[in-house]
């Protein structure tokens, strides 16, 4: 029987060394994948959470805005413009390339930024989530969709977005028999444009428009 040489084993040694080695060193690789590759699924899920919270408190200034226009409608001030509480009677003559630019969005000057209790109905839960860590913060402005600006809706070249209340047919009159008849004041509509800033850069920009008997 031959045995190997001292020299034979030393390398045989060395050579198992060598395959041990490369088999921790690919384990060291997968279990590092399999880590990446679960905290950017947990990235992932967290920036979902973030992005579903903002899109509530969209809605949230959607609702702010509307009860705005309301009073502005009771007060008989429909009409003109309030750049520091974020009303405009009309549309911009050229839109912003984008309504996620922060240039565009200044508190108190061409915007409203509700506080927390304010967003959240003074709900303490809602608040909690609102304010916590980097917070959540919410924007909003609101354009009469008419294109004079400081005028009434039926002004001298001024076009609205509007819907007329019908009240039957004429009653009477060669050219008026069986013709629609508008009653009251119309229903204005309102573009309310929300952005919300939250935690790793979330920025949620939500368009709506609503309409108002003024």
């Amino acid at each position: 029987m031959t045995h190997p040489t001292r020299s034979q084993r030393t390398a045989q040694r060395g050579v198992v060394l060598f395959i041990t080695l490369v088999v921790l060193v690919a384990l060291a690789l997968g279990a590092l994948a399999m880590f990446r590759g679960s905290l950017g699924a947990s990235m992932v899920a967290t920036n979902v959470v973030y992005r579903q919270a903002a899109l509530n408190l969209a809605d949230n200034g959607v609702q702010l805005a509307t009860a705005a226009i309301a009073a502005k409608a009771a007060a008989g001030q429909i009409n003109a413009d309030d750049n520091v509480n974020g009303y405009f009677s009309a549309i911009p003559a050229n839109e912003p390339t984008s309504y996620s630019d922060a240039a565009i969005w200044s508190c108190g000057a061409d915007a409203v930024c509700p506080t927390a209790a304010q967003v959240c109905n003074s709900n303490s839960a809602c608040i909690n989530e609102v304010t916590k860590g980097q917070g959540l913060t919410v924007f909003y402005k609101v354009h009469r969709m008419c294109t004079v600006p400081n005028a009434a809706y039926n002004a001298a070249n001024n076009r609205c977005a509007l819907t007329v209340t019908t009240g039957g047919t004429s009653p009477g009159g060669s050219l008026g028999i069986g013709a629609t008849q508008f009653t009251g004041n119309p229903m204005l509509y309102f573009r309310i444009t929300t952005r919300v800033d939250g935690p790793r850069n979330t920025r949620m920009v939500t368009q709506t428009v609503v309409a108002l008997q003024t």
